[in-house]
């Protein structure tokens, strides 16, 4: 009798445990199934991105529908290559966007709102997205897989960068307020065909102070070769000139000038140093190797 009772409380358990086994079932299915949508979806980018960089330290790279190109995680995100638009929204003179990776060195320069449509070429490799006078914490990175599609870079409407060593759109160097990139000023060249290896942030302070950085830091030591050099300048009492030691010096941005100056010049190995023309002599110097 005892036995019999038993056999019947086990087939009354089955149902039970056969419940259990499916609702297991079903909640694994649907996590595997929300993992894998969130795998596919970063595939799912369109071929347009917006970069935005705001007066309160915003920076960023979104596909259209959001989602980031580029962040500062240790892992950054990764896009397919491709030719893709980028369209800009830079509404602060104390900003820019730079976006650079290779085959590609677009920029806003800083001391005017800028709005370019830029057509870019991604091929394998890491790309970063800064403002070059805050670089040390306005930036995101992203790496990009696979082989793009043919199409060379292309510079952008009102004030884009270079591409690929290119002249920027809203560049400008030489003398005095000064003649457009493809000039040839002193011992650095402006606009030669080499590509760039980065950009130097300079400044003239509304007192006359100067100021040369690379990824926010002050100039001592750069690799022979060429850079594009952004002068944000606020001042009408002060120039910023460039010079290599015996040779003439190169004026980013003349003393009538207030507003943002772009040159794209070559240093050459020697010794270097960054100055105004007009107010006490006073001379800052790097090497370039």
């Amino acid at each position: 009798m005892t036995s019999h009772i038993s056999s019947i409380q086990r087939v009354k358990l089955i149902p039970v445990f056969l419940v259990m086994v499916v609702l297991a079932a079903t909640v694994a299915l649907k996590l595997v199934g929300g993992s894998d949508a969130a795998v596919n979806a970063q595939f799912a980018v369109s071929q347009t991105m917006h970069a935005v960089v705001h007066q309160n330290n915003d920076i960023f790279l979104t596909f259209d529908d959001g989602s980031a190109v580029g962040n500062q995680d240790r892992t950054p995100p990764n896009i397919p290559a491709g030719t893709y638009t980028v369209r800009v929204v830079d509404d602060t003179p104390e900003h820019n966007f730079h976006l650079v990776g290779p085959g590609v060195d677009m920029l806003t320069g800083t001391g005017d709102l800028q709005s370019p449509t830029w057509v870019v070429t991604l091929t394998a490799g890491n790309y970063r997205f800064v403002c070059d006078n805050h670089s040390d914490f306005m930036f995101g990175l992203f790496t990009v897989s696979g082989s793009g599609g043919g199409g060379a870079t292309g510079g952008g409407s009102s004030g884009g960068g270079s591409s690929g060593g290119g002249t920027s759109g809203g560049s400008s160097g030489g003398s005095s307020g000064g003649s457009s990139g493809g000039t040839k000023t002193g011992s650095g060249t402006v606009g030669s065909g080499a590509a760039v290896l980065a950009t130097l942030a300079g400044t003239v302070s509304s007192s006359g102070k100067l100021k040369l950085l690379y990824k926010g830091k002050a100039v001592a030591k750069l690799k022979s070769g060429k850079y594009k050099i952004t002068v944000v300048d606020k001042t009408t009492a002060r120039s910023f000139l460039v010079q290599q030691a015996k040779h003439a010096a190169i004026t980013i941005s003349g003393v009538s000038f207030v507003g943002s100056k772009t040159a794209t010049v070559t240093l050459k190995p020697g010794q270097w140093s960054f100055f105004t023309s007009a107010g006490p002599a006073s001379k800052s110097s790097f090497t370039v190797t």
